[in-house]
């Protein structure tokens, strides 16, 4: 449409004498109404408004529901549009589109908001042995999402063998996109330290606006006295050979039984070796070597540790 048929078609649109509502979230800087032709050779009538979201929190969607009415003031069309993900301070266009019938002509408009959904505010709840110092979700150079940066403190008397946390993540609107956990080791009463919890794989960074973390679980030392602090396997032969090291990261001294389960490609164990380990002092390693020979068949992916009671 060329600019003089596009003014010509301005003119044919009486713009309401009334102003378009603004909610106190969202002000509509301006609105205009026009004519533009369609691919299939007809036209349609053009809302157009200019937005700013106006508080210091993104606004997680907001829908703008606009009124189409004849001369007689009879409602001809009614037409949404819904804008997502406007930062603080951010101003964008929204376009209400209404196909045009000659049969009803429109001569007057009217534009409220229908909806606001505020993004979710981050949340982080420790609990009376974690504190949360400080959390946000954390981007790199690229403005790729990395994860959530967490700052975590214990505030207990004890030391924490492991800790698990859990953080669920949220898109723009509060719907859930997935939730991951992370895990923890060795904390020490009094310390703090810096943890970065990733977003699942599935799921889009550009998506994630907000999030929950929680602490899932608490085991203290006095449980879980001896941790594998490293492990690595490799073939030697037809064999596969374990060298892992251990940790007594408790106060006093330690019997334990390190059981290793070898697993094939179906999840299954197809082997199992056991390492007892008798008087290990406190906050001292120890190393240890082992292999394992599968049953001619059997195929072994991966191994799987775990620490139990050292049964006499």
């Amino acid at each position: 449409m060329d600019k003089k048929a596009k003014d010509e078609s301005k003119e044919t649109v009486k713009k309401p004498e009334q102003d378009v509502p603004e909610e106190n979230k969202i002000a509509i800087l301006g609105h205009n109404i026009f004519k533009e032709d369609d691919k299939s050779g007809g036209s349609n009538i053009v809302v157009e408004l200019n937005i700013k979201n106006v508080i210091d929190k993104t606004v997680g969607s907001v829908v703008f529901e606009a009124e189409f009415s004849d001369r007689d003031g009879n409602v001809v069309d009614v037409v949404e549009q819904k804008s997502s993900s406007i930062g603080s301070n951010g101003e964008r266009t929204v376009r209400l589109v209404h196909k045009e019938d000659v049969n009803k002509p429109v001569v007057n408009y009217s534009v409220k908001v229908r909806d606001i959904v505020m993004v979710p505010d981050p949340v982080a709840t420790g609990n009376d042995m974690v504190l949360m110092t400080k959390h946000n979700l954390k981007y790199m150079d690229n403005a790729m999402l990395e994860g959530v940066e967490c700052g975590i403190k214990n505030i207990s008397e004890k030391i924490i063998a492991t800790l698990i946390i859990e953080c669920t993540f949220f898109n723009s609107e509060g719907n859930v996109l997935g939730t991951t956990q992370h895990k923890e080791t060795d904390l020490l009463p009094g310390k703090s330290r810096g943890v970065m919890v990733q977003p699942p794989l599935t799921v889009p960074g550009f998506m994630i606006q907000s999030y929950n973390i929680r602490v899932l679980r608490v085991i203290t030392a006095d449980i879980e006295k001896v941790q594998v602090i490293k492990s690595e396997m490799k073939t030697v032969g037809g064999e596969k050979e374990v060298t892992l090291t251990c940790k007594n990261i408790s106060t006093e001294k330690a019997d334990v039984a390190v059981i290793i389960n070898f697993v094939n490609d179906n999840g299954e164990t197809v082997g199992t070796k056991v390492i007892p380990v008798k008087d290990m002092e406190a906050n001292t390693t120890r190393q240890f070597k082992l292999t394992f020979k599968p049953l001619s068949g059997d195929s072994v992916k991966k191994h799987e540790i775990t620490i139990g009671d050292l049964v006499e």
